[in-house]
């Protein structure tokens, strides 16, 4: 599902995360978060590590990644607690750990680009279900992809105020 878009006559393209993306996944986060404290980088990579086919960078006509979408497999109804690394499982549920979009991403459609990059993967792997957790006043977004709100009170507070548990329920 990874590919090429044009965007303002440049080529701009979504692909799988390599080491050689780390730097600038880091500098985006920088950019990306204010609500909320960056989380090291050996907790991003260890997201990756476990499910890299899930994870992807969105890369401008240059090759620098200027947006990036972590998920990954994740059986339990409490999300992952922010800041922790996980261990490798197997699940018919994704999780959508991050999405970050640089300044210069915004405004282009490129976090709707990643999210449909993702659910169609999803669906192409067999996934019955994405969860996340909306942070920043993010609900709006996810819920034009379908994604509802799912009461939780398990929800960590690394994860800032107003943070909110969504899921959407794949079609297969």
């Amino acid at each position: 599902m990874i590919g090429v878009i044009y965007l303002e006559d440049y080529a701009m393209s979504i692909s799988l995360i390599t080491e050689n993306s780390w730097a600038d996944i880091v500098k985006v986060q920088e950019e990306a978060y204010i609500d909320i404290a960056p989380e090291d980088v050996s907790i991003l990579k260890n997201k990756w590590y476990s499910s890299p086919q899930t994870c992807a960078v969105y890369l401008d006509h240059k090759g620098k990644a200027i947006a990036y979408l972590l998920a990954h497999p994740w059986a339990s109804e409490i999300p992952p607690k922010l800041n922790e690394k996980i261990t490798v499982i197997h699940s018919s549920t994704l999780f959508i750990h991050d999405l970050a979009l640089s300044l210069e991403a915004r405004g282009k459609n490129i976090g709707k680009e990643l999210v449909q990059n993702l659910i169609d993967n999803a669906k192409a792997h067999n996934f019955v279900k994405i969860r996340l957790v909306a942070v920043q006043n993010s609900t709006g977004f996810w819920a034009k992809f379908g994604f509802i709100n799912m009461p939780s009170e398990e929800i960590c507070l690394s994860y800032g105020k107003d943070a909110q548990l969504m899921v959407l329920e794949l079609e297969t």
